[in-house]
């Protein structure tokens, strides 16, 4: 059932952290084109006035989750340009870095958590209050590595397991308040994640065809994939703590 969503589009609000790219970006799409006010973030800022030439209604913030002050003015635009009202966030923000446990170093362990953990957790944590009085939805963008193990993803996979785990811990702890918490576990999908990672052609064409090998379905995922999924999960009001795989059957092969 999607009649849930259209029904609110008037005024309804929602935020999604990594916007500007991938599967933020294309969520953020699908919201636009419903009617929803959207706000992006993004930490380049060429990125987002990209987007905005193509959704001009389209509210766009340069934001880093590292940057204290960037949380302020975010959490401001929402209280002072929203009047305090969010309906929905989604927290798609990060990057991934490759490397085992003998090349691992504080620097990618702080990097990956920051992005992946410390960053949703502060952004997730300002936004309840404006959550608490829609009886919002909170949507972490998380991924099948944190699921299957594979090695050489010792930051990436650890603070991707450990966002899946946040997203039960909050879904238990905010039920009361109405705010329902869930995630989307996606498999190998088409993004330029790995080409902004800075890994080469070469690189990327070697770590997408061993993906596919190990793909039940037989092939990467797209952005659409994904986008189908998170507006099923968003319209449920009764579904909270899930972990959703999306990934063609990677997680189970």
């Amino acid at each position: 059932m999607l009649s849930n969503l259209n029904v609110i589009t008037m005024n309804s609000k929602i935020l999604i952290a990594g916007g500007s790219s991938g599967i933020g970006y294309g969520i953020a799409k699908h919201f636009y084109e419903k009617g929803w006010d959207v706000l992006i973030t993004g930490r380049n800022k060429d990125k987002l006035n990209s987007v905005k030439v193509e959704m001009p209604r389209i509210q766009t913030l340069v934001y880093d989750s590292a940057n204290e002050n960037h949380l302020v003015d975010l959490i401001n635009f929402i209280e002072n340009d929203w009047d305090g009202k969010l309906n929905i966030l989604v927290n798609s923000a990060g990057h991934v870095e490759l490397g085992g446990l003998k090349d691992i170093s504080k620097s990618s362990l702080e990097e990956m958590y920051q992005a992946h953990l410390i960053g949703p957790s502060l952004l997730s944590s300002k936004c309840l209050k404006f959550l608490a009085i829609t009886k919002g939805h909170i949507l972490n963008i998380t991924s099948s590595h944190g699921i299957k193990v594979y090695a050489d993803l010792s930051a990436y996979g650890s603070a991707k397991a450990g966002l899946n785990m946040l997203t039960k811990i909050w879904a238990l702890e905010l039920a009361a308040m109405g705010i329902k918490v869930n995630a989307i576990a996606p498999g190998p999908t088409n993004t330029d994640i790995l080409r902004s990672a800075g890994y080469d052609d070469q690189t990327i064409l070697a770590i997408q065809e061993s993906e596919k090998k190990q793909i039940p379905l037989q092939r990467r995922g797209n952005v659409g994939d994904i986008v189908s999924v998170a507006v099923s999960i968003l319209d449920s009001e009764w579904t909270t703590g899930v972990i959703l795989p999306v990934d063609g059957g990677i997680s189970i092969s």
